[in-house]
């Protein structure tokens, strides 16, 4: 046989073989029962933490996102609550600062106190950390902190947490 010829040959051959595997029918026989078998198949991975019900690996992830968002928007909210209330202590200082008909119009200087915010809204722990060199403005000051303690209300968002903050009062002329 010659090479041309075997070539031919192989040809016919898978010809043949792919012809007849094409005619069969090739569908699963049914079960003896008579019944069909469904197997539930779900290809989503779940992912269950305790108290849940299973979520695939998608939502867990949407829902951790969201947590995070929302952990992420709480404490933006805290901050500006904060900073707000801080603000607002301040000014509730400021405006004490020059008692009525006190004789500090004439001095100028600023002092430094720290004192803490405590979760009932007044300051404990007054400490002064840097006197403008005259006792009566370092005094006043100080009665500035006092009168101020208890009278600015922080927002429901910054309940039960304390502060320990550091205030400069300034006296300036035309301040």
């Amino acid at each position: 046989m010659t090479p041309r010829q075997t070539i031919w040959t192989c040809l016919v051959i898978s010809l043949c073989l792919h012809w007849l595997l094409l005619e069969q029918h090739w569908h699963q026989a049914p079960v003896p029962s008579g019944e069909t078998v469904v197997v539930p198949v779900n290809f989503d991975l779940s992912v269950a933490t305790p108290g849940t019900i299973g979520l695939s690996l998608d939502q867990w992830g949407a829902d951790e996102q969201e947590k995070t968002d929302h952990a992420d928007a709480a404490r933006r909210l805290r901050q500006q609550a904060l900073k707000k209330f801080l603000a607002q202590v301040h000014s509730a200082v400021e405006h004490r600062r020059r008692p009525p008909g006190s004789d500090l119009d004439d001095l100028i200087g600023n002092v430094r106190y720290r004192f803490r915010i405590r979760p009932d809204d007044t300051f404990s722990d007054i400490v002064m950390l840097h006197s403008s060199g005259d006792p009566r403005l370092d005094a006043a000051a100080r009665e500035a902190i006092r009168s101020a303690s208890g009278n600015v209300k922080r927002p429901a968002i910054l309940k039960g947490r304390s502060w320990t903050i550091t205030i400069t009062v300034k006296y300036q002329y035309s301040l």
